[in-house]
């Protein structure tokens, strides 16, 4: 590789069955939250389990702070906390940029947040069969996307192909950046580039996306 592009970034690991993962340092995701995704999923099921008047109404608005707290905490994993921040995208864009990672699936969530919004613009009761369910699907949400929180999700790593090529990947998450190398050697002599690329930078979501397509080589 004789110069470091989006191309040939996915052109390296298009070919997963040659590439070896030579090491893998994992990040602890740190996050400004007092109040936790889970936390409120069990102020939701306190409310939902709950006799008083609006049980109903404060165990939904539990389960969409947890969504959304689950949200914005992908959000610092990935580098993407401060510029969706400055943007003030809504929960919905929020939602669409995630899947466009392919990090969620937006149907379900879309679900919740109709009920939500009727509960504040219309002002109607929610039923107690949709709180259970808007809360299995949210615990089952949460459930899912810890997985990039956590182990092999996100940091750096260095694979190396079969044939004596390799790339290092790092996800700065508080820096909102991601810097990348990758090498190969040229008659014994190592050849390397160096790239940065930041979260408002318009490839950053492409880098993002190849790097959480690792997960198919883990």
């Amino acid at each position: 590789m004789k110069d470091f592009s989006l191309n040939s970034l996915k052109d390296f690991l298009s070919d997963f069955n040659c590439i070896n993962v030579d090491s893998w340092l994992f990040a602890n995701i740190e996050t400004p939250f007092q109040i936790k995704p889970n936390q409120f999923l069990r102020f939701a099921e306190y409310d939902l389990n709950s006799s008083y008047e609006h049980h109903l109404v404060n165990s939904l608005s539990n389960i969409k702070r947890a969504i959304e707290c689950q949200l914005d905490t992908l959000l610092i994993g990935l580098g993407l906390y401060k510029s969706v921040k400055k943007k003030r995208l809504s929960f919905p864009k929020k939602v669409a940029l995630l899947d466009s990672l392919g990090v969620i699936s937006p149907r379900i969530l879309k679900r919740i947040n109709r009920k939500r919004n009727l509960l504040e613009h219309q002002y109607i009761q929610p039923e107690a069969s949709d709180v259970e369910d808007a809360l299995d699907v949210a615990t089952l949400f949460i459930a899912y996307t810890d997985r990039f929180l956590s182990n092999r999700a996100l940091g750096s790593c260095k694979l190396i192909h079969a044939r004596g090529d390799g790339f290092e990947f790092s996800l700065e998450y508080k820096q909102e950046k991601i810097v990348l190398s990758d090498y190969h050697f040229e008659n014994g002599t190592k050849i390397e580039v160096r790239k940065e690329v930041n979260a408002n930078d318009t490839e950053y979501c492409d880098y993002l996306k190849a790097f959480l397509s690792l997960y198919k080589i883990l």
